[in-house]
């Protein structure tokens, strides 16, 4: 699967940007997905549709939200049920340059198999800094799409995940039985 990160400049997220947003049931749980006219720029899971559309709006405040799904969000929903992908797939996404050299680790991690905090930030050149990846795995605006599932902690224990370590789980094993990887 290919996916490219597009960076977003911080005005492009503040000035009125155009994001599609729509919500849908996953078998992970219900997820908004918002894409911009150039990619995914946002996926989170939200039972309640407030809380979602806040974490959104937070993210790219005065942009102007339009709900209406679009081709990449249908691209982005087949890629987490592990369909085989049509085209490469492009996130807009906004970060300091840390924040995208982590995020591009993360994507560098095979379906099914699994890193630590410390080996990715020796892989971003920045070995003693496992809590600033840490906390920039916790700002990941694309849930799933930038796999921060599939970072746990060196000893082997699953360590946190935003949207719960059940659903952290749940992932992975859907991913190692779609993928046929055991450990």
């Amino acid at each position: 699967m290919e996916i490219e990160i597009l960076e977003m400049t911080s005005a492009e997220c503040r000035n009125g940007l155009h994001v599609n947003y729509n919500w849908y049931e996953t078998p992970f749980g219900k997820m908004i997905v918002a894409s911009t006219a150039i990619g995914i720029c946002y996926m989170a899971f939200a039972e309640d549709e407030d809380d979602g559309l806040k974490g959104l709006k937070k993210r790219y405040p005065g942009s102007v939200l339009v709900e209406h799904s679009d081709q990449y969000h249908r691209h982005a929903l087949e890629i987490l049920m592990h369909k085989p992908p049509t085209e490469p797939l492009t996130l807009h996404i906004n970060g300091t340059d840390f924040q995208l050299k982590v995020w591009k680790a993360l994507l560098r991690i095979p379906p099914g198999q699994l890193s630590t905090y410390s080996k990715i930030a020796s892989e971003t050149g920045y070995p003693k800094a496992t809590r600033a990846v840490g906390n920039a795995i916790g700002n990941n605006p694309v849930a799933c799409l930038i796999p921060c599932h599939r970072v746990i902690r060196s000893d082997g224990s699953i360590g946190g995940y935003m949207w719960g370590k059940d659903r952290k789980i749940k992932l992975i094993k859907q991913e190692q039985f779609s993928t046929g990887f055991t450990e």
